[in-house]
């Protein structure tokens, strides 16, 4: 009999979270944002900030965070791979954020750009950088969130970080 009533609970909760899932999955909308540096799409579920050099976003329930800030460098990097320079970018990023230790370093997170992904966690709280770089161009984007949430967002968080495009120079029209 108890297994006949978890089962029936079982089946009920798996359509619930179906119909949950559509239904607020229809109500979430993309929206663009563009900067003088890159360029993201998120969804709705995130609010926006403009800053200077970049951009933060809110996640409305849980407060968790997106930083997405651009660095342009000297002229001189402009041919520098980004391996030459990940440990002093990573050192700087380390050094604004104490308290926070290096648990994994995780694969590129992009293959249009040169690019790291660290994971990163302090007490209760995770944190994921990815760094891309076009030319002279340095783009670091920062999500945190308390770890019993980071997994769930996660997904929401990947959409954003793999529609990130860097902008450099200028696009010339042959004709």
């Amino acid at each position: 009999m108890n297994k006949k009533i978890w089962l029936i609970f079982s089946v009920v909760l798996v359509f619930l979270t179906f119909v949950i899932v559509i239904f607020f999955h229809k109500n979430i909308q993309t929206k663009e944002v563009v900067t003088e540096d890159f360029q993201f799409t998120y969804d709705t579920t995130w609010k926006i900030k403009k800053g200077e050099r970049g951009v933060t976003l809110q996640h409305k329930k849980t407060k968790s965070k997106i930083n997405i800030q651009s660095l342009v460098l000297d002229s001189q990097y402009i041919d520098v791979d980004l391996d030459s320079i990940i440990q002093d970018i990573t050192y700087g990023i380390e050094e604004q954020n104490e308290g926070y230790e290096l648990i994994n370093t995780l694969e590129a997170p992009s293959d249009i750009y040169d690019s790291y992904s660290y994971l990163y966690e302090k007490d209760m709280e995770q944190a994921l950088v990815n760094v891309y770089k076009k030319d002279n161009k340095v783009v670091i984007a920062y999500f945190s969130a308390d770890s019993e949430v980071f997994d769930i967002l996660l997904d929401s968080v990947d959409e954003i970080f793999r529609s990130i495009e860097l902008k450099v120079g200028e696009e010339i029209e042959l004709t």
